[in-house]
């Protein structure tokens, strides 16, 4: 039960770095539908770990948390996407970051 704590302490930080540090803009919905985006996102970012663990279930521990959680926080980028569109709002990459656009 203790392996969930890695993936799931790691994605709110990781989430809040990547909607509050990233170049990219939240657009459209609600905050309601905003907050259910990010909901989605968490579920959808624990359902893909949850099966990798699974099929990694008898490696070694390292393995069965290491690997879903490294394929997981670099798939983050996907997971906001489709879990905030689901809700109907846009993450969309800022492109003049940095230009002083």
């Amino acid at each position: 039960m203790l392996d969930w704590l890695i993936p799931i302490s790691l994605f709110w930080t990781l989430i809040a770095v990547y909607i509050g540090g990233c170049p990219v803009h939240v657009e459209g919905g609600s905050g309601t539908r905003q907050v259910l985006g990010l909901v989605g996102t968490f579920a959808l970012y624990l359902v893909v770990w949850g099966l990798l663990h699974a099929v990694l279930g008898g490696t070694g521990l390292v393995t069965r948390v290491a690997v879903p959680t490294v394929v997981c926080v670099l798939a983050l980028p996907l997971f906001t996407a489709v879990g905030f569109r689901v809700m109907g709002v846009r993450v969309r990459l800022h492109r003049g970051a940095g230009t002083g656009d």
